[in-house]
């Protein structure tokens, strides 16, 4: 080693837990691992929980993380490794609306747990940098994503007419069973972007299973003309079964909301299937609270109007507070009914001028692309210097530096970017906390537990359901009995 001071960043990762490389991953704060980079950087984290020691070289400070964990009542490194889901409520205006997503809010246990890192890094003289989440000069993205379930003439033509002039803005994933005898209307999303929605709607809890159905439903789509990118699972279920399934099809992300909700992408398992949340509330589930007989005088007209206030409120404080907006809805019986809905939708987003209007295929690209880049952050005569700053899949990116209460962004429009450490320009308050509805638990019937543990679902035909698992017999039998 030479004289000269190691770098302030990247961040030398020794014994750490998994979800620590997925949280900083998702931040965009640079690391190496240690066995790697020994010498990679200033500050060394390790686990004393899993390690004797940091194995700290000289120049180097060790930061523990059973520090970290100290605030809390919970393991945070292991609760965003949890893939429990549970049945959570939202109030909305006159409705009370539900969904099953994942049990622990992993955006903010992330946000906490990094911001809890953050102390410990800078208590020890480091600094906390990271590559933003959005292309410079964007402070968020949208999409809004429409799944395709069933196939209705009047709503499918209801639906992209509602969409005309946003497309760059919106992604479609197709459930082929439903639309594969319809040419026509898979002609008319040539040119956009189209995922797989699965062969039958349906994600069942066997590996093998989602092999043959989203396989089957991406060959369809190919048989029609359309290749398909990505993949949203039907009802928003995820689970390592599915990811296995996605993993040796190939393909490259996938949508949904019961692994985590509201949250920057990540790779499950540090694996290679993309994981894109999205917002788990949609039009669907406002017009089924209208229609379930506990709200008097809410009619679904009314529900949509609802949908839509809610997500004016999601777009406006998302943008504020610089996370993605991804939302979803379904085309048939729900935004092809209320197409202002969307149409209405759209339009608010496009009014902000610095929201990335983005399909998720584009935005999986990028977040890929920004994963590669590899940047250290030195120290000279209180400069901060960026170094290893370049494009990421054609876009430019951004760095945002945090000091106290405030954070500067500033783009890498070259190799090295200097700013002042005591002074950076562009400088602006952190984002405000977002409002938008809290979350209340809402007990699932044991009836919906036991068709889901069952894996209950009538879409398949009984002929194609498989034997080889007990849910499987059991299902194959008692639909032949109620058939």
């Amino acid at each position: 080693m030479n004289d000269q001071p190691l770098p302030l960043l990247p961040l030398v990762l020794g014994r750490a837990p998994r979800t620590l490389r997925q949280a900083l991953a998702q931040e965009g704060v640079p690391f190496v691992e240690q066995a790697v980079m020994p010498a990679g950087g200033r500050f060394v984290l390790f686990d004393s929980a899993a390690s004797t020691g940091a194995h700290a070289l000289p120049g180097q400070t060790a930061i523990d993380l059973a520090g970290v964990r100290k605030a809390w009542n919970i393991d945070p490194f292991e609760a965003l490794e949890d893939e429990q889901v549970v049945r959570r409520g939202w109030r909305l205006g006159p409705l009370a609306v539900g969904e099953n997503v994942a049990r622990h809010d992993k955006r903010a246990l992330r946000e906490r747990l990094l911001a809890d890192l953050r102390k410990l890094v800078e208590n020890a003289g480091g600094i906390w940098l990271r590559v933003s989440a959005f292309p410079f000069a964007y402070r968020t993205a949208f999409n809004f994503r429409i799944d395709h379930d069933d196939y209705h003439a009047a709503d499918f033509e209801a639906t992209l007419t509602a969409a005309e002039g946003y497309e760059d803005a919106i992604s479609h994933y197709v459930c082929a069973s439903t639309h594969a005898r319809q040419p026509e209307a898979l002609a008319r999303l040539a040119g956009r972007h189209v995922g797989s929605h699965g062969y039958w709607h349906h994600t069942y809890s066997d590996s093998a299973e989602n092999v043959k159905n989203i396989g089957r439903g991406i060959e369809a789509l190919r048989t029609a003309g359309i290749e398909p990118a990505g993949f949203a699972a039907p009802h928003g279920r995820f689970h390592r079964g599915l990811y296995e399934a996605l993993a040796s099809l190939g393909v490259a992300h996938s949508s949904e909301f019961a692994l985590a909700c509201d949250e920057l992408p990540f790779y499950p398992y540090d694996g290679r299937v993309l994981q894109l949340p999205v917002h788990p509330i949609c039009l669907g589930v406002c017009l089924e609270a209208a229609r379930d007989g506990r709200h008097a005088g809410v009619n679904e007209a009314d529900a949509a109007q609802v949908a839509l206030a809610h997500f004016r409120q999601v777009i406006d404080e998302k943008h504020r507070a610089g996370e993605p907006i991804f939302l979803y809805g379904h085309a048939d019986g729900r935004l092809g009914r209320y197409p202002h809905v969307l149409r209405e939708t759209l339009a608010a987003a496009a009014g902000y001028r610095d929201l990335w209007r983005t399909t998720l295929a584009e935005f999986a690209d990028w977040w890929q692309a920004r994963g590669r880049l590899s940047l250290d952050v030195v120290e000279y005569d209180g400069q901060l210097t960026v170094r290893g700053g370049r494009t990421a899949g054609g876009r430019q990116c951004a760095v945002e530096y945090f000091r106290g209460p405030n954070v500067a962004r500033l783009p890498l429009d070259g190799p090295l970017v200097s700013f002042s450490a005591a002074d950076p320009i562009m400088q602006s308050p952190l984002p405000a906390p977002r409002t938008y509805p809290a979350p209340f638990d809402q007990p699932e019937d044991f009836r919906v537990s036991l068709r889901r543990y069952l894996d209950w679902e009538k879409v398949t035909p009984v002929e194609e359901i498989s034997t080889r698992t007990w849910r499987g017999w059991a299902k194959k039998t008692l639909r032949r009995i109620k058939d």
